[in-house]
């Protein structure tokens, strides 16, 4: 908002100062007969005078009188001489034939008068401005004026439009109750009621989407708890190795599909602003370890092995550790799932703030698909088989989660040749859901409000 006023003012001192040196520099060449007319009436008294005093001296007393003149104010008369009266432009020529008097300039600041006297000689008068100080202290005050001005003016636009940027920015990052309010002699209150309307449209589509995939997920625990128990029934009372094989593969698809509604289901509470959840001292490498989500069976069948990097510096972080353990836990499946035989695990202090690196030795992610790999349901060309892929949530949840925290996570290629993830956290976190209570109690929520809606995981 400050560029802008500087530019608008910038752009006023500009035109102002343009406009006064066009009316100095070239009103006098577009209007010449009227300056030279206005010039005629200023100096009138003067020439006047003059004429008086001149009127019977030719010759050598004209240049002795004109020299006495000079004596008090020095080089302001001189007598002009043929040549240079020849070298006069015609229109002072014809001036001075016509009205005895003419007028031209030498720049702004610098002007001539010449006086026909009877004799038939010309006298000039030379005529210097010498209020340079004045003349740019007056401009000076006439652009402070003008900032002043326009700082008076724009101060309540620029109090709407900061109030229109706020609720914007809030929800752009997912406050979907940010509302723009503006008094209502406003100039942007149109635009604020706009941007309203939009918000309202926006939320409530967002919010019935939510509703309908945590409501669907919901619905689908039930049966599909229920397929679960009835192939696990029908498997134990088979004896055809064919028809086992069956089930089992069915109840792998079930599993699958359970897996899907379990993240349907973290990443809509991940994305509602629920209650405040409590930080807790944890003891990081410890946690971290117990929270891979990755049995050693499973290390062992893909042969790949764990590189640990803790740093001693974060012996204990303050975090919340159900969300954490799975962010991490995704993680961990997503680097199991594409490594070849390594993966690195490391904490380390950034400032105020602390690194969780997960990274792999695998194929990578391409540079154009980086931004996009924490997008719900986005899965890379290469991992379109749900074998190898998932379905696209896992990394959503971390990013979820992460900004639940107040952190940011990232992927970047890795020195071990695959995929690095990194999460920055800050050590002291301020949680969404903390600044959500803050707004609630600027609106003047009870306390209570905010334990209404219990978080928990899946």
């Amino acid at each position: 908002m400050l560029s802008m006023l500087v530019r608008l003012y910038l752009t006023v001192a500009g035109l102002l100062l343009c406009s006064i040196l066009l009316v100095q520099q070239v009103f006098p060449y577009l209007f010449p007969d009227q300056y030279s007319a206005s010039v005629r009436h200023e100096f009138v008294g003067e020439l006047t005078l003059l004429r008086e005093r001149l009127d019977d001296a030719a010759g050598a007393e004209l240049d002795r009188r004109l020299a006495e003149l000079n004596r008090r104010t020095p080089e302001r008369y001189s007598r002009v001489t043929a040549q240079e009266l020849r070298a006069l432009p015609a229109r002072n020529r014809a001036e001075l034939t016509r009205l005895g008097s003419a007028s031209t300039h030498v720049g702004s600041e610098r002007h001539h008068l010449f006086l026909r006297l009877p004799a038939g000689d010309t006298v000039q008068i030379v005529y210097t401005e010498n209020d340079f100080p004045i003349r740019y202290v007056a401009y000076l005050t006439v652009f402070a004026m003008v900032l002043l001005g326009l700082m008076i003016w724009l101060q309540p636009h620029w109090r709407d439009l900061e109030r229109l940027r706020d609720a914007a920015a809030q929800f752009g990052d997912g406050d979907l109750g940010a509302r723009a309010r503006v008094r209502g002699g406003s100039s942007i209150r149109q635009l604020c009621v706009f941007f309203n309307n939009m918000a309202d449209q926006i939320g409530r589509l967002i919010q019935s989407q939510r509703d309908m995939v945590n409501a669907a997920s919901h619905e689908l625990r039930t049966p599909i708890t229920r397929l679960e128990f009835g192939l696990a029934n029908l498997a134990d009372t088979l004896d055809d190795r064919v028809a086992r094989a069956r089930v089992h593969a069915l109840r792998c698809d079930v599993e699958e599909l359970d897996l899907l509604v379990g993240e349907l289901l973290t990443l809509g509470m991940l994305e509602r602003s629920g209650p405040r959840p409590s930080l807790e001292p944890v003891q990081l490498e410890g946690f971290l370890r117990a929270s891979t989500g990755v049995s050693a069976d499973e290390l062992r069948s893909r042969a790949t092995r764990i590189e640990w990097a803790i740093s001693a510096e974060l012996d204990e972080v303050a975090v919340e550790p159900r969300s954490l353990r799975r962010a991490f836990s995704n993680l961990m499946r997503n680097a199991v799932r594409y490594a070849d035989s390594a993966i690195r695990v490391a904490a380390e202090p950034a400032g105020n703030d602390w690194l969780l690196i997960v990274e792999d030795d695998g194929v990578g992610i391409p540079a154009q698909d980086r931004r996009r790999v924490f997008e719900p349901f986005y899965r890379l060309d290469r991992s379109r088989d749900r074998a190898t892929g998932g379905y696209g949530l896992g990394l959503s949840i971390v990013r979820q989660v992460i900004e639940r925290h107040g952190g940011t996570v990232h992927v970047e290629p890795s020195p071990l040749g695959g995929a690095r993830f990194v999460a920055r956290l800050p050590q002291s976190p301020r949680l969404w859901s903390e600044r959500d209570g803050a707004a609630a109690g600027e609106d003047g929520a009870g306390p209570g409000d905010a334990q209404e809606r219990p978080f928990h995981l899946q």
